[in-house]
């Protein structure tokens, strides 16, 4: 029998997987950064998580390495082209790790190897098209069409987070107005409910400290300020997802997220609501909007099927 690793670098932590040739994960290794700001320990971290992973094998074959990584990829060249979360830039990731491990690690965005995950294993069982939406604190998309992992001609293919939505809502990092992840992702909600309290408006929420539960609190408190927010985000994504149903026509969209999962009963009819209004035509006829089912394991796994 034959084994894959797969590598999924967070701006935490790195979790390693292996899997056997039915894709059924046998080993797990989860290793919390430290020196984050040492890119080469850094390297050194992954690499280690790597060997252990290897020597659980012993003298079993290892088919494939792959790592998924917070930022778009150059698999020509081994590079991750903006490795925000360490403020890289270009970084020759696998030759890093070859001069480590001795190891051809491949490469793969993680939202890109998460969304190869859930067609293959997860929600997206069964159709041969779909796009995922992962808001986090920023948002990243993954295509797939015709049973194949979109990437595009400078691999920033499914990059809908910044996808304009509103041309007069909330500044994005990218430097434009109304960007999808200016208000889809933690961070968009973070500086939405600080502009709103610096105006005046009440909140349970302390945006100093601010974690999803407080989110989850708010809201079934009623607080206005943040069930206005919220509404706002779940017709803004509804409008996204329009927007891929009208350039892509896939059969089914999958959403990611703690916030969408804890108030999916909520905020799910209104993200419906609004897909099928901007929709073009009979665009949703047939098209489900289903939460993602394979959880933070989903990159490292999309990792493990790179050849």
């Amino acid at each position: 029998m034959s084994y894959r690793i797969g590598l999924d670098l967070g701006g935490t932590k790195v979790l390693g997987i292996v899997t056997d040739s039915e894709h059924k994960v046998v080993h797990r290794k989860k290793h919390r950064l430290s020196n984050r700001a040492d890119i080469s320990a850094v390297m050194d971290q992954i690499s280690n998580v790597y060997f252990e992973l290897a020597g659980q094998l012993g003298d079993e074959k290892i088919a494939s390495v792959g790592i998924a990584l917070p930022s778009p990829v150059d698999n020509k060249l081994g590079l991750a082209k903006y490795l925000t979360a360490f403020q890289e830039k270009e970084l020759p990731v696998r030759d890093m790790l070859k001069e480590r491990t001795g190891v051809d690690i491949k490469l793969g965005n993680d939202v890109n190897m998460a969304t190869l995950a859930e067609y293959k294993f997860g929600a997206g069982k069964g159709v041969s098209s779909l796009f995922t939406f992962y808001p986090g604190t920023g948002l990243g998309g993954g295509y797939i069409f015709e049973g194949r992992l979109v990437t595009g001609f400078n691999s920033t293919a499914a990059e809908v987070g910044h996808v304009v939505i509103d041309i007069d809502g909330p500044l994005c990092k990218c430097g434009r107005h109304g960007c999808l992840e200016a208000i889809v992702s933690y961070h968009g909600i973070k500086t939405m409910l600080g502009e709103k309290l610096s105006k005046g408006a009440a909140s349970v929420i302390d945006p100093t400290s601010f974690r999803a539960v407080d989110i989850f609190e708010a809201w079934r408190k009623g607080d206005q300020v943040i069930s206005e927010l919220l509404e706002y985000q779940a017709r803004a994504l509804g409008i996204g997802i329009a927007n891929v149903i009208n350039i892509t026509g896939v059969e089914r969209i999958i959403l990611g997220g703690t916030i969408y999962h804890e108030l999916q009963d909520d905020l799910l009819p209104i993200i419906e609501k609004n897909a099928i209004k901007h929709a073009i035509g009979n665009g949703m006829d047939g098209v489900n909007i289903l939460m993602n089912e394979l959880g933070d394991e989903a990159p490292a796994l999309g990792a493990t099927m790179l050849d």
